[in-house]
């Protein structure tokens, strides 16, 4: 019978860590049941009883330390006590501080929690969910592998190129309800370098993140758009100027077709575009078949802001939940939908 399993069956506990329990129990419940942000932290005050939500392991520490002293101590008079009456004190009070100790594991667990709801319900960000515009029954990982065969910008390492985290939400330009998916981009690179001994050769992998979004309902226009690259990948490799050098030194426009472009880059896309780069470093592109535009860069656009403290009771975990914030993700918003409004 596995040790954990034990454990569980004679599991003691505490008066002061059933309180805590309890309370882990009832933020359970809270998060379940909240619609909206601000119910979770008006459920969190007034509390009530003990705010407890860290456990107290002092009594198995100290049976740990007995144990220990016992073990040596009994060394030490074993030619006046028997040694295995020390050993079967010390494998006692060892295992009657396994069944006492509390892991911290709960409490991560529900903070964790918490912070994706305050989080979905502020930002209506779904983790780990793909839009409603693609079909529920569609296997995720041949989702993303689609998307990413869809645009030219996730062929960047030559080891691995993986979406590692995604969520999914919804956002209205003012005339069209788009569904959106941002996601994290981790990609990775084998470098061969040449040791002294020029037959033989270091291997050193670089990794490196970026982060971007999949807007869907959006016009297939057909074009990319960059400040960081002033040549793109196939099918995107016809170049386009604009009217000002100024705007043409910081913002590069490609597309598959000189005619197709001349009739989709008007003035006052190229001005969103370039409002749009003045902020942002990556790319930008319009597939020219789907309806779908992707964006990647370097900002981190599912950073969460958050004040550094330890979680020890109820208020400091209504503290933390409440200083819960995207400001990336707040600023990219806004700034897309400039564009694409």
């Amino acid at each position: 019978m596995p040790l954990d399993t034990v454990q569980y069956i004679l599991h003691l506990r505490t008066k002061k860590n059933k309180q805590v329990m309890e309370n882990i129990a009832r933020l359970w419940d809270i998060g379940r049941q909240a619609t909206s942000a601000q119910d979770i932290l008006d459920a969190l005050h007034p509390w009530g009883t003990s705010k407890d939500l860290s456990f107290y392991n002092t009594i198995p520490r100290l049976l740990i330390i007995i144990a220990v002293l016992t073990i040596l101590i009994g060394w030490f008079i074993h030619p006046y006590f028997p040694y295995p009456l020390s050993l079967l004190a010390s494998f006692l009070c060892g295992f009657l501080a396994y069944l006492i100790y509390e892991s911290e594991d709960p409490i991560v667990e529900i903070t964790q929690y918490l912070e994706q709801r305050i989080l979905l319900l502020r930002y209506d960000l779904h983790f780990n969910k793909m839009p409603s515009y693609i079909s529920a029954t569609s296997n995720p990982l041949l989702v993303l592998s689609k998307l990413k065969q869809t645009f030219p910008l996730f062929s960047q390492g030559n080891v691995s190129n993986e979406i590692i985290q995604f969520a999914s939400t919804t956002w209205h330009d003012g005339e069209i309800e788009h569904q959106v998916m941002l996601f994290q981009y981790h990609y990775a690179n084998e470098l061969s370098i040449r040791g002294l001994d020029t037959e033989k050769q270091k291997i050193k992998e670089i990794h490196k993140d970026q982060w971007g979004a999949f807007i869907f309902q959006m016009p297939a226009l057909g074009f990319a758009a960059s400040n960081q690259h002033d040549e793109f990948i196939y099918p995107y490799t016809q170049t386009w100027l604009t009217s000002d050098i100024l705007v043409n030194q910081n913002l590069h426009i490609f597309g598959y077709d000189q005619h197709q472009l001349a009739r989709t880059i008007s003035p006052s896309l190229t001005l969103k575009l370039s409002d749009f780069f003045e902020h942002y470093s990556g790319d930008v592109v319009y597939h020219f078949q789907e309806n779908i535009l992707c964006y990647i860069g370097e900002q981190n656009l599912l950073r969460v802001s958050r004040k550094k403290q330890d979680i020890t009771d109820i208020s400091v975990l209504r503290g933390h939940l409440r200083t819960l914030t995207l400001p990336e993700y707040e600023n990219f918003k806004q700034s897309m939908l400039n564009l694409i409004a």
